[in-house]
């Protein structure tokens, strides 16, 4: 198969959030598209019309556009295929479900859910699996079916299975999977409301859309021999199929909301940014070589294979995506986190709006000296909000240990009427007074350097301390200064 053909989709359920596990999923099929020239179609399965809603398609469409994965053809952007969604495509199932009818692929049946039940308790009694083969159902002569069809008795229509042989899947991930047939029974094409099943709904689709590589999550791996009948009943050719284990938590249960997050916005909220997940998730189980690990998209669909993937479960593992994060946030220019920052601050209230945009340039430099010590954008107002404000509230604790010492009561208020008299406030005067004090006194710098950190940011560990206090700036240094002299003396005399 040439390039030009390959073609892959994304065909999530709208019934809920998109999660790690499915965004994974949607990863490999855009970088196998983008490794092989091909293209990567978003369709939209919501045939299941009681839980599928239009608000879950939006949030969808808007995880999908948040971590970088945009499709070539699919709702919004169009396509030879189109429509993209399954709602819209019933005329579709219906015609191909008469094709099926017409060949004695498939048939009518007219059981009703209380028949069905009954032969499933009655072959459980029995000691035998309940596999449903149509009943009398199965051999109602055609025309008599559809006269019945006709008067509106109500009715599915059904695949007639092979009760002999086997169904291979040969999967590019697993190797070749073998059903038995006389394990599968005559499964529902078309449910009694006229709405198409999942199996013979994806298959009609991938076959329409000229799909060449069905790559997927391995929980639809069962799915795939009823599929493959209807592929051949229909008369189609086989597209290549490769399932992808699923992604577990630590404990190597289901990734789900007890490990922190689950679904892609729930990631947004919690400050990683959409570069670095995609950029784990690539990775995740996808058999790099393990020295690898952070790459620009193009980069990763250029080293994707889809047979390396692993077909054993992958672990999610928190702390390896927030170092990504981190690195993915030093990479980010100051002006960029600058931006992300200040509605951050704003929300916070940290500072107004108004002081934000008023003195963007110094916002910047604040971000560039505190952006190693960033792992995720939540970080922000914690990490950044003592630059602004006034005075602070010192935890009292911690306080007497900085300010209980003799050489700290007796220096910290000299060092106060020196910085109150620096010509200019910049990082090299502020050294200079302050290590030349320290110097005259024949005491380390760091005696006066940790309460000075503590009285200024209300903290007893932050950015190197001269640059932190030329960008706190001489008032609000000063002011803080004050404030913890006043208390040291209030406190110890």
């Amino acid at each position: 198969m040439d390039n030009t053909s390959i073609r892959v989709r994304y065909a999530p359920s709208p019934t809920g959030t998109l999660h790690v596990g499915g965004v994974r999923t949607a990863l490999f099929n855009w970088l196998f598209a983008r490794k092989n020239g091909g293209v990567f179609v978003l369709r939209v399965e919501d045939t299941d019309l009681e839980r599928s809603t239009d608000e879950s398609v939006e949030q969808l469409k808007r995880s999908l556009r948040w971590i970088g994965l945009e499709w070539d053809e699919g709702p919004e952007v169009g396509g030879p295929h189109e429509p993209y969604r399954q709602t819209e495509r019933l005329p579709l199932y219906k015609e191909a479900s008469e094709k099926l009818l017409e060949t004695g692929s498939a048939y009518y049946d007219f059981a009703t859910p209380e028949e069905l039940t009954g032969f499933r308790e009655r072959e459980r009694a029995a000691g035998r699996q309940p596999i449903y083969r149509g009943g009398s159902y199965r051999d109602i002569p055609p025309e008599e079916a559809l006269k019945r069809v006709r008067m509106g008795e109500p009715h599915t229509v059904r695949f007639r299975t092979p009760q002999e042989g086997q169904t291979v899947v040969e999967d590019t991930i697993r190797g070749p999977v073998t059903f038995e047939n006389e394990n599968l029974e005559d499964f529902v094409l078309m449910k009694s409301t006229g709405t198409p099943t999942y199996n013979f709904a994806a298959t009609v689709d991938d076959a329409g859309m000229e799909i060449s590589h069905v790559i997927r999550g391995d929980d639809h791996l069962s799915n795939t021999p009823r599929q493959i009948l209807i592929y051949r009943a229909l008369g189609y050719d086989l597209p290549a199929f490769a399932h992808v284990p699923q992604v577990l938590g630590p404990d190597k249960k289901k990734l789900s909301k007890r490990h922190g997050a689950a679904s892609v916005e729930e990631f947004a909220e919690r400050g990683y940014l959409p570069e670095a997940l995609f950029n784990y998730l690539a990775l995740l189980g996808a058999g790099y070589a393990a020295d690898e690990e952070i790459f620009t998209p193009e980069e990763l669909a250029g080293r994707f294979r889809i047979e390396r993937v692993s077909g054993n479960p992958a672990v999610f593992d928190e702390p390896k995506l927030t170092s990504v994060n981190q690195v993915y946030l030093r990479k980010q220019s100051p002006e960029e986190l600058a931006m992300l920052a200040a509605p951050m601050l704003a929300e916070s209230g940290a500072a107004t709006p108004e002081e934000l945009q008023s003195d963007m340039p110094r916002l910047v430099r604040i971000m560039d000296l505190m952006k190693e010590r960033l792992a995720r954008t939540t970080d922000i107002p914690e990490a950044v909000g003592y630059f602004y404000g006034g005075e602070i509230d010192y935890e009292p604790t911690e306080f007497d240990k900085q300010f209980g010492k003799e050489f700290v009561q007796e220096a910290f208020p000299e060092l106060l009427d020196r910085l109150r008299e620096l010509p200019e406030w910049n990082e090299e005067s502020l050294e200079e007074t302050i290590r030349g004090l320290a110097a005259e006194k024949e005491k380390g710098a760091k005696h006066l350097i940790h309460p000075l950190r503590f009285a200024t940011t209300g903290r007893t560990v932050s950015a190197g301390i001269f640059e932190t206090l030329h960008l706190l700036g001489r008032e609000r240094s000063l002011l803080r200064l004050e404030k913890a002299v006043g208390e040291m003396k209030k406190k110890f005399g």
